[in-house]
């Protein structure tokens, strides 16, 4: 996933607009079938030589908030 796609999901729900429901939604990641909080948002830039990667890392406050809901297949 890119940074693109997420803006791109996350402009659905907000038409473009500032200040909205979504606006001030907090944020968590699954983490072995629970939610964790983000507490951090880091960019990273490669160190090798050669490479142009930048990479953003999520980082989750490492308390177990919520139980994630599970998918009946």
């Amino acid at each position: 996933m890119f940074v693109k796609h997420l803006q791109e999901y996350l402009d659905q729900f907000t038409d473009g607009k500032k200040g909205n429901a979504i606006s001030n939604a907090r944020i968590y990641m699954e983490v072995n079938g629970h939610l964790e909080e983000i507490k951090r948002i880091e960019v990273q830039e490669s160190n090798i030589i050669g490479q142009s990667a930048i990479r953003v890392v999520l980082k989750p406050t490492r308390q177990k908030i919520i139980i994630a809901p599970t998918n009946p297949e």
